[in-house]
């Protein structure tokens, strides 16, 4: 059974969605975007208010997508995680998840290759640990071995940790300080012979620095 719109205005709360009137009583609404082409004295069978509301399910799910992205890279798993939280189905999240991947705003080997340099840069930690975040956040493992395999070796991330806490540990005797170091480098699941190497190193610097 076909209806007729007689009416299409701008929602008061919500500028960017369209309340449709279908026979001179509201019916639904759409964003302005999959509403655009919709016209008064146009006729809507079942059929075609299906698709529309299917249509606006779709860009509702995008556009949450697009704000989730907005505070932090994510990952594939993140998105799709996040989208079936709010309630979207699987099929309109795999479609979404695709177009963002296809306008690369969403990308695993950009988003593990940032971790890693965020990482190096503020949390030095080993690639150990590192390996786990990832995979913790379902990157493919051809992915997380091709970005660690660019990142400095453990006894580079161990020594420029250890750095860290020069100044921290600076006026306490040497056997704490290597207590407290070890911990510290333990913590990050960097290996006992990386520890002990990085250990003598940075002595060295803390005694040159006193």
């Amino acid at each position: 059974m076909e209806k007729t719109i007689t009416n299409l205005e701008l929602q008061k709360k919500n500028a960017n969605r369209l309340n449709v009137y279908l026979d001179h009583e509201f019916a639904f609404g759409v964003s302005r975007f999959v509403g655009t082409r919709l016209k008064q004295g146009e006729k809507l069978d079942e059929s075609s208010i299906t698709q529309l509301l299917e249509k606006d399910t779709r860009e509702k799910a995008f556009q949450k997508a697009l704000k989730y992205l907005n505070y932090r890279p994510r990952s594939v798993h993140e998105v799709k995680q996040k989208m079936g939280e709010l309630g979207f189905g699987e099929s309109v999240i795999d479609d979404v998840v695709n177009e963002l991947v296809t306008k690369n705003y969403l990308n695993d080997r950009d988003f593990a290759e940032n971790r890693i340099s965020s990482r190096v840069r503020s949390k030095p930690r080993s690639r150990k640990m590192i390996r786990f975040e990832l995979l913790k956040k379902h990157i493919p493992e051809d992915i997380i071995q091709e970005a660690i395999e660019a990142a400095p070796n453990d006894d580079e991330l161990a020594l420029c940790l250890g750095k860290k806490y020069l100044r921290r540990f600076a006026h306490i005797e040497e056997r704490e300080f290597v207590k407290k170091i070890t911990g510290v480098l333990a913590r990050r699941a960097f290996s006992f012979s990386v520890i002990k190497t990085v250990l003598k190193k940075l002595i060295i610097i803390r005694e040159e620095s006193t």
